[in-house]
């Protein structure tokens, strides 16, 4: 009879295997689908508190949902404005831009070589980078990237519009799905909170950390302030991985324009400053309990979501991670695994 049960828990542990694989096989396969509707339900649950509140002030839900469309495409109008005008800049000076970085990242690459035993100053420099030809050779690349982009924009609104008109119903939904189950009831709002809480906290970290990315290369002289501050708040809400991109991308940039050493040096201490008391600090104090996910389990779901549906995995990836741990705590079976995911106190 052990024998038996044994058997039966392999083959179900099995089973188990064998469908998560195929479920994340779906799911990097219809990617395109998935992830303007993956970021459309995230965002719609993250507005009910506003539709909420539009309701408590008697303004009808449809009303409610133009004011939240209309605010949307005026940030997103207002980005791609200033988007626009740097493109504009930065092609009518890439020329200039691609000779600095030239001047300054060859040389240095050529002196590491000579570091590494390239005597020759002829092999070192066939192996330099032609920056014009690199820029070239990305451009295509880049607009059918871009194309990609505005087209699951528009696909995520429509899916937005979709469930911001039964947002305000889900609860009820949900209650005839489970027969008035309490619990999942709870745990839907459990889940919402949790969501809530955590995009609070990193908006108004990554919008510290844009601003702070804003003054000081204002403060340097470095171009395309405004962009870099929009670019550092943007790309803080993936997780780990965002605002450390964005900072060495900046110090490259930095390096290039910058003609004096200690200036550099000064540059990016402070830059690496902000990033590192916003994120390292003061989000961690500001997410307190309400965000208990250790750094592997981080790591582990920003790999597997990133690989399944790419930078948009990387935005989503904890928003899931915090729903699947909720869920697991749920199950007596997972009980455990959420445990492994937990923060250590």
């Amino acid at each position: 009879m052990d024998y038996l049960k044994k058997d039966i828990k392999i083959i179900k542990v099995s089973l188990l295997i064998i469908a998560s694989v195929v479920i994340l096989f779906v799911l990097r396969l219809f990617s395109f689908i998935f992830i303007p509707f993956f970021l459309a339900l995230f965002i719609a649950i993250l507005l009910l508190p506003i539709l909420n509140w539009f309701e408590s002030k008697k303004i009808p839900n449809w009303l409610g949902i133009v004011i939240i469309v209309v605010v949307s495409v005026l940030f997103i109008w207002i980005n791609g404005i200033v988007l626009q005008k740097t493109s504009i800049e930065l092609y009518h000076s890439k020329d200039e831009i691609i000779a600095k970085a030239g001047e300054k990242i060859n040389p240095l690459i050529i002196k590491i070589q000579h570091l590494m035993g390239i005597e020759s100053v002829a092999e070192a420099k066939s192996n330099t980078i032609d920056f014009k030809a690199l820029v070239e050779k990305n451009s295509t690349q880049l607009v059918s990237q871009i194309s990609t982009f505005i087209t699951r924009v528009f696909m995520t609104f429509f899916f937005l519009a979709l469930f911001l008109t039964g947002a305000h119903l889900f609860e009820v939904y949900l209650n005839r799905v489970t027969n008035n189950d309490e619990d999942s009831i709870h745990v839907f709002r459990e889940i919402k909170g949790s969501l809530n809480g955590f995009i609070k906290v990193k908006f108004l970290t990554s919008l510290l950390t844009g601003i702070g990315f804003a003054l000081i290369v204002m403060f340097f002289g470095v171009k395309f302030a405004l962009f870099w501050g929009l670019i550092a708040f943007l790309l803080n809400f993936i997780q780990l991985i965002g605002s450390f991109f964005v900072t060495g991308v900046l110090l490259i940039f930095g390096f290039v324009e910058l003609q004096s050493t200690g200036t550099f040096l000064l540059f990016g201490f402070l830059l690496i400053a902000v990033q590192m008391t916003i994120g390292g600090i003061l989000e961690p104090i500001l997410l307190g309990k309400s965000f208990q996910i250790n750094t592997i389990s981080v790591l582990i779901s920003l790999a597997l979501w990133g690989f399944i549906f790419g930078v948009a995995g990387l935005v989503l990836a904890i928003p899931i991670t915090v729903f699947l741990k909720l869920i697991l705590e749920r199950i007596p079976a997972t009980q455990s695994l959420a445990k492994l995911m937990s923060r250590v106190e």
